[in-house]
């Protein structure tokens, strides 16, 4: 009895903690490939989820721990990297690839450099508040159930409406068919009349928001403190995510839950190494959520459909290009 008890435990801690490392995949990998859907390859997605995270902790710890402070800014910072983004990559142009990895490193620059500029080198770093969390009545006391799915902050909850929505909003409304058409043949578009810039600076902008609060949400519901190695590798993580996913919300949200149930195995196995009698480096076990991310890629890569015009700036002055 005492050893199904255990079991049913570890379950339920196992099932919570995949719901709590679910949200940054999901909403980065969403916020990819709604930008992909508009034709934009956005691949800055780890510098922008750090800049979102560093902005986030200094603007809740100036704001006496006002967390809505903390996300506003980092919203607001998404939608400044986003049209900046936009710009160069819309309307200047200029090779995604390139501007995402500049990107990339500007962002990730800059987090740390604010960090060190407002909170400077210290012994103890400061802390946060985290996000508490929001029990769902009725349903959070069913034994077992109501733990692992029902007692988990606002933005667990949000990330999955974020999805349903975002699937709706694409695959049910005209203008999500108009938003997809931008990225698959963006001249046959804007010869119907559709805004072709419009659609891809919604969706950079709207890419790059999600990313900055994926970064807010790794401060706000884990140890409360900014770090340069907070994300972790998530955004890049998040880029296999959307090619696994097909550039689909609902297959995004099955690769997110996929590769948070490896990163919650990780650290599953290391709470129980001593229980089991098992001596496995820390430093490999960290590698676990990236060697799957190389399986799954190389298990899909023939089967991985791209919006056709993905990473293709749109020149409407251009010959025909995606026939």
């Amino acid at each position: 009895m005492t050893a199904s008890l255990d079991l049913a435990t570890l379950a339920v801690g196992y099932v919570r903690s995949v719901l709590i490392y679910i949200v940054p995949y999901l909403l980065t990998s969403l916020g990819i490939v709604i930008s992909g859907r508009s034709g934009i390859y956005n691949i800055s997605a780890e510098g922008v989820m750090l800049l979102g995270a560093s902005v986030t902790f200094l603007a809740t710890y100036f704001s006496s721990g006002n967390v809505l402070v903390g996300i506003s800014y980092a919203v607001l910072v998404g939608i400044l990297v986003g049209l900046a983004f936009g710009f160069l990559t819309i309307s200047l142009k200029l090779n995604q690839f390139v501007v995402g990895t500049t990107f990339f490193i500007l962002c990730s620059g800059f987090a740390n450099l604010l960090y060190k500029l407002f909170i400077g080198v210290t012994l103890t770093p400061p802390s946060i508040e985290t996000l508490r969390p929001l029990i769902i009545p009725v349903v959070s006391d069913i034994p077992y159930v109501g733990d692992a799915l029902f007692k988990h902050n606002l933005l667990v909850y949000l990330s999955f409406v974020f999805a349903a929505v975002s699937y709706y909003v694409l695959y049910k409304t005209h203008t999500g068919l108009n938003f997809r058409s931008v990225g698959e043949n963006p001249k046959a578009a804007d010869t119907l009349g559709i805004n072709v810039t419009l659609y891809r600076y919604v969706g950079t902008v709207t890419g790059t928001v999600l990313m900055s609060v994926s970064g807010s949400y790794l401060v706000l519901s884990t140890t409360g403190l900014y770090t340069e190695t907070i994300v972790l590798g998530r955004g890049w993580i998040s880029i296999g995510i959307a090619i696994f996913g097909k550039w689909h919300p609902l297959w995004s949200l099955a690769g997110s839950a996929l590769f948070a149930g490896v990163e919650a195995l990780v650290y599953l196995i290391q709470s129980l190494q001593s229980v089991l009698g098992i001596r496995t480096p820390p430093e490999f076990l960290l590698t676990l959520p990236f060697i799957a991310t190389l399986i799954v890629l190389a298990l899909v890569y023939k089967r991985a459909e791209l919006p056709q015009a993905i990473g293709r700036p749109y020149d409407r002055e251009a010959p025909e290009e995606y026939a």
